[in-house]
């Protein structure tokens, strides 16, 4: 029963459909949420394949659980780019493009229908450059062009979160459109800190006290507010 209680303080429901049931009450009181499926990086491409078309499904019924509340006021949907290609990463840079931006965009056509959006979700440092790449290249889709739904997810515990919010508005600047930003504090902080480490860096990607994060936190909402 506790490990029930804690666990509910994190994840909404087991399944799509019991996520969007339990945040029924909440939304009504002005809570807006962007849905997200616990998991693993995507291993093999049977693991993308299904990863995509779980998303698929999840899709379909934000979609309809919305019923044309839109972007802003509806739920919507965060994509984790690892869980739908098997090598996701700047080694695989060229196959990680031609091979998994196909299924981004797929992604984001089917949100558009609905009307609801899709947010790249934050992943480790070392694939914040091709998550933003990839971002790029979607936001000056013909087909989405005229569509605000499109977003991005930073962290703030990151060093380069800042910088992140200056290229979003750039690129919002550039592709003449509104992009959606979802600033959290972050949740990979054992495996960069191990993985600098390991490699032998000469510093952290991320702060390495929670005091810095939540100070970058609060910097970076005001900066965000500012530049919107």
């Amino acid at each position: 029963m506790a490990m029930r209680l804690m666990g509910e303080q994190f994840v909404t429901g087991e399944t799509i459909a019991q996520a969007l049931a339990n945040a029924r009450k909440l939304e009504e009181k002005g809570f807006r949420y962007s849905y997200d499926m616990l998991g693993e990086a995507a291993l093999t491409a049977a693991d993308a394949q299904a990863y995509m078309v779980s998303y698929q499904q999840a899709i379909h019924a934000i979609g309809k659980a919305s019923n044309g509340r839109g972007i802003y006021e509806g739920p919507g949907i965060s994509i984790k780019l690892s869980a739908l290609h098997p090598r996701y990463s700047r080694a695989q840079y060229d196959r990680v493009m031609e091979e998994l931006y196909p299924r981004l965009k797929s992604l984001t056509l089917l949100a558009r229908q609905y009307d609801i959006g899709l947010n790249i979700d934050a992943e480790e440092a070392d694939r914040l450059e091709i998550s933003l790449d990839l971002l790029e290249k979607l936001c000056f889709e013909p087909e989405l062009a005229g569509w605000n739904g499109i977003g991005f997810v930073i962290q703030a515990y990151q060093k380069r979160c800042p910088l992140v919010i200056d290229y979003l508005v750039d690129l919002a600047s550039r592709s003449r459109r509104r992009l959606m930003i979802r600033l959290v504090k972050g949740a990979y902080w054992d495996s960069e800190i191990k993985r600098a480490q390991m490699e032998g860096l000469e510093g952290y990607p991320v702060y390495t006290r929670k005091v810095y994060t939540d100070v970058s936190y609060l910097t970076c909402a005001k900066k965000t507010a500012r530049r919107t």
